[in-house]
């Protein structure tokens, strides 16, 4: 038997916290943030680990799991083109750390997840000693409801903003890189996913943390992250990396940080100039539960749900854009589909009744 068999491994002693985005958010940046600090494992990317096995029961050679994992994200190792992600990580020295780690018993879906971690840190260059903790960016919502089923107690941080910022980020960014994105299925799932997914994080149980991107560069925000996860605050949590190299930002920014370096969103007075006043109006009713976060959105008074109301059936500035960009037969179909959904998901949350939202997230 291998000294380090996954048979060996305590599975008690891995702590796991996630990073869990509402939008355009800067969980990536919070990701690199976080990479390379003692005494935890990161690594370079977003994967999805889940679909290399039936249910959390399931046990399965490690090999032939670690062979699908590798032609799936062999990204992972080399470059990855939208998160501008470019490195040389030796895949034979981390399928060889793998093996001397797993042994040859079958693993479960959670042990392939801790493995997938020390491997990759282990190939990295790093130590494993006085490190067991795993930062893993599930991203979206249905990710996290996936590796909360193996870590039930994992901690989350998750990272927000200004809802109109973030609205306005995940429309123009996108549709400036992928044209075939100006849609109103887009814009109609931007607006869902920067509400609803928020209102499903709120409820978990789980220890959270919000990060606002606004804050995200503050000392003791970065100390706070760092006494959330329980590490000691280091220095070096001021700069993005991939594996030590500086992060640059997602090819969606129009800014790249050169030397990994915070970048600060822009301010309330940017993103009015992009809508119009009723659409603020609007849209501050709908992103109404980030005042919490202390977001200056219009205030909310009793007629305001009316005015919602009458609001949702007509087009938003911006919908208006999308109705007339590109109108081809199909286009326009899919557009007047989803006009029609946002219009009943606007009528829905007028009426307060949200129980009738089936919750389907992005993963």
């Amino acid at each position: 038997m291998r000294k380090n068999s996954s048979r060996n491994l305590n599975l008690e002693n891995i702590k796991v916290v996630l990073i869990v985005t509402t939008g355009r958010t800067g969980s990536d940046y919070l990701q690199h943030c976080l990479d390379g600090l003692k005494g935890l494992m990161v690594v370079s990317d977003k994967f999805h680990y889940h679909q290399f096995f039936k249910n959390k029961n399931e046990k399965k050679d490690p090999f032939k799991v670690l062979n699908a994992f590798i032609k799936k994200y062999s990204n992972l190792f080399s470059q990855i083109e939208i998160e501008n992600i470019k490195i040389n990580l030796n895949i034979k020295k981390f399928r060889k750390n793998f093996e001397k780690l797993a042994g040859k018993k079958k693993i479960s879906r959670k042990q392939f997840f801790v493995l997938v971690h020390m491997s990759y840190h282990l190939t990295a260059g790093r130590s494993l000693k006085d490190t067991r903790t795993i930062i893993h960016n599930s991203h979206g919502i249905n990710r996290t409801i996936d590796t909360l089923e193996d870590f039930p107690n994992a901690k989350i941080l998750v990272t927000v903003r200004d809802p109109l910022s973030n609205l306005k980020s995940g429309l123009i960014n996108w549709f400036r890189y992928k044209t075939d994105k100006i849609n109103m299925l887009h814009a109609y799932t931007y607006m869902y996913r920067i509400r609803q997914d928020l209102k499903f994080l709120l409820k978990l149980k789980n220890k959270k943390f919000f990060v606002k991107m606004e804050e995200a560069n503050l000392k003791r925000i970065k100390k706070r992250i760092c006494n959330f996860i329980n590490i000691k605050f280091q220095k070096k949590i001021y700069r993005a990396t991939v594996l030590n190299k500086p992060w640059v930002g997602d090819q969606l920014s129009k800014r790249q940080a050169k030397k990994g370096e915070f970048l600060k969103p822009e301010n309330k007075n940017e993103y009015e100039n992009f809508y119009s006043k009723k659409d603020i109006k609007t849209l501050s009713y709908l992103y109404k539960d980030y005042r919490i976060f202390n977001y200056k959105l219009k205030k909310i008074r009793f007629l305001n749900g009316i005015q919602f109301l009458l609001n949702s059936l007509f087009l938003l500035s911006f919908e208006k854009d999308i109705m007339n960009y590109n109108q081809t037969k199909s286009l326009k179909k899919l557009n007047i589909k989803y006009y029609l959904y946002r219009i009943f998901y606007f009528i829905i949350i007028s009426l307060k009744l949200d129980f009738l939202i089936k919750n389907k997230h992005l993963s």
